[in-house]
């Protein structure tokens, strides 16, 4: 979900002219370590080894901005910003400390701040791709938010609850039905199982073309058959471990409280923060790069008589954020579940 520039500078000559000798040649290995972290990928390596060049020379901001800049990959955006303003503090006409801070404000989803942000870094180095280029994302994405904000109904705290019914079926995106041959009494049978499939699918990807994102959603199949289906916003539902399990909760309460019969969960790569269920994994588990976007979607069917549930995910790979979706892939849903069992 970051967008962040993976640049980090190096230490001016000026600077390091005025450090003892000793000092400079530690905060100079320091930072080459931190660099090579972070052009590797590892930021938790990253950030240990700035903290080393930091304490060595706590006056240069340049190091706060590199650190921000791990910082932003690890999700921990408040330190970034912190990391940002002290290099603006120590570099007030070094346009990279605002652009540190518009990434982490941007990787918040602080519209109005990140966009006043990067408005001054643009304004000392005008003809930065980056900056322009996240500059124009941020006031992208603050108008299409507020579009959608005046068809939500206003609500307090994560934004559960009924978002209205759906009948759209324009996208034309290809996605294997599950499985269902011999569906039990009270369960969804196959044709409708598959039917409702396909409508998630198509209303998720005919918003994910026109806004260029997804926001973490669930469509929910009612009890009774010929309803429009359900759409609930669960935008915070991934922000945290404490968050998911909110959700978790509410969902499963609505999904038994309606007597519904199946539904689909469906968040951006870049918007889970919690479970990141991909870290770590095996290439038989987990076959794209850590950099590769998509979209996971989990299908969770209630049990029949029987006693018997349906259970799958897939991930839909778009490239980059906001690229192309391209064919559905089954992945295991027992290690890559982005949600615990939501039938009870």
């Amino acid at each position: 979900r970051k967008t962040q520039s993976a640049g980090t500078e190096a230490v001016s000559r000026d600077q390091a002219a005025t450090m003892p000798e000793e000092e400079v040649a530690a905060q100079e290995q320091y930072k080459k370590e931190g660099n090579q972290f972070f052009a590797a990928g590892d930021y938790v390596r990253a950030v240990a080894a700035y903290n080393k060049a930091i304490k060595a020379d706590p006056e240069n901001g340049v190091l706060y901005s590199n650190r921000a800049a791990a910082f932003i990959h690890l999700q921990k955006e408040v330190k970034a910003i912190k990391d940002a303003d002290q290099a603006i503090k120590l570099k007030p006409d070094w346009a990279k400390g605002y652009f540190r801070k518009g990434g982490a404000l941007f990787a918040l989803r602080k519209w109005d701040e990140a966009i006043d942000v990067l408005k001054k870094a643009l304004e000392i180095e005008p003809k930065s791709k980056e900056i322009s280029t996240m500059l124009r994302e941020a006031t992208r994405k603050r108008s299409a938010e507020n579009g959608e904000k005046k068809r939500e109904n206003k609500q307090t705290g994560f934004k559960f609850g009924d978002q209205g019914s759906s009948s759209t079926d324009t996208a034309q995106t290809h996605i294997p039905a599950p499985s269902a041959a011999n569906p039990s009494p009270g369960s969804i049978s196959e044709n409708v199982m598959e039917q409702f499939v396909k409508q998630s699918l198509s209303s998720a990807i005919t918003q994910f073309s026109a806004q260029g994102e997804l926001k973490s959603i669930v469509y929910v199949q009612p009890s009774v058959q010929g309803e429009a289906m359900q759409m609930i916003g669960i935008e915070a539902g991934f922000d945290s471990p404490e968050a998911n399990n909110q959700c978790f909760d509410f969902l499963r309460n609505y999904l038994a409280e309606h007597k519904s019969l199946a539904c689909v969960v469906l968040a951006e790569k870049r918007n889970i923060a919690f479970p990141q269920v991909w870290k770590g994994k095996a290439t038989s588990k987990w076959k794209w790069k850590e950099s590769e976007q998509g979209i996971f979607m989990q299908l969770e069917t209630k049990a029949g008589d029987s006693g018997s549930s349906e259970r799958k995910i897939w991930f839909i790979p778009t490239g980059s954020a906001g690229g192309k979706p391209q064919e559905p892939v089954e992945i295991d849903t027992d290690v890559m579940a982005i949600m615990p069992p939501l039938f009870r």
